[in-house]
């Protein structure tokens, strides 16, 4: 498949459409995802709805500037992005770190957001998550192999990670073959990370929206994800997924996409 390139805001963003009818859905991706790690999700929305992936400024496939980055950043290149698309509005779904954009465009760009999904998000920041993503950024600008070691408790559950061993090692090789300016990027979208703090604005969010987190999620957990859920504006509903770890939606896509469509049909979207 052809995956193009937009120049948006400024920058040049990969991005990836797949579904050929209905309304759009927008995924967005969690801190050291890409465009393909949403692959086995939006198989499952593709045909019933299109679907949106791109990579965030900073991110595998798009441009990497020097410059800061921030969440009021990415809501805006989604925001260009959509409109150089053609797309007036989507239903928003985010994981991790793409979650919380969804909830930032979300209160930018309520026009253009039919419904908010957040997967395994927060709206705040707490001493545990600050040390960390402070030990991530460490350990990307120091040695490839140590920061992807640092990552996996973090991110899957232990019987993902029983299961997947072989394929995760090989994601090591991957990962460490990545180029210098990877790492300064993703210590740079952990720096907007640790500035978060929307708790207080989630009430101005008042279209439907879906709160889902993993059973077992140990760096994002069901305490972040029901503070959410009680202080958005509008209807919210908050879905646990049994035996999932940080990353639900690559551990279980089935489970996470069903919930999703379940969630719109409920809603009549």
């Amino acid at each position: 498949m052809f995956v193009p390139d937009a120049l948006v805001n400024g920058l040049r963003l990969r991005y990836e459409i797949s579904g050929n009818k209905g309304p759009f859905v927008v995924l967005l991706n969690g801190i050291a995802m890409s465009i393909g790690h949403w692959k086995p999700f939006a198989e499952r929305l593709s045909g019933l709805y299109k679907v949106l992936c791109h990579d965030l400024r900073g991110q595998t496939l798009s441009e990497k500037p020097k410059s800061e980055y921030s969440f009021e950043q990415h809501s805006q290149d989604l925001a260009f992005l959509m409109e150089a698309l053609g797309i007036d509005k989507a239903h928003i779904v985010g994981t991790s770190y793409g979650s919380e954009v969804a909830m930032r465009f979300a209160l930018d760009h309520p026009e253009k957001t039919l419904t908010l999904t957040v997967i395994d998000g927060v709206s705040e920041i707490d001493p545990l998550l600050r040390v960390t993503a402070e030990s991530w950024m460490a350990a990307a600008l120091s040695d490839p192999r140590v920061f992807y070691k640092t990552l996996l408790p973090w991110t899957y559950s232990s019987e993902f990670i029983g299961a997947n061993r072989q394929a995760l090692d090989a994601r090591e090789e991957a990962v460490a073959s990545l180029p210098r300016d990877w790492f300064e990027a993703f210590a740079g979208l952990c720096r907007a990370f640790l500035k978060l703090t929307i708790t207080e604005s989630l009430h101005r969010i008042t279209c439907p929206s879906l709160v889902v987190v993993g059973e077992l999620d140990i760096l994002k957990h069901r305490g972040f994800a029901k503070k959410i859920a009680e202080h958005l504006g509008g209807p919210a509903k908050l879905v646990e997924i049994p035996k999932a770890g940080h990353a639900a939606a690559i551990e279980k896509p089935g489970e996470a996409a069903a919930i999703f469509l379940a969630f719109l049909k409920e809603h009549g979207l």
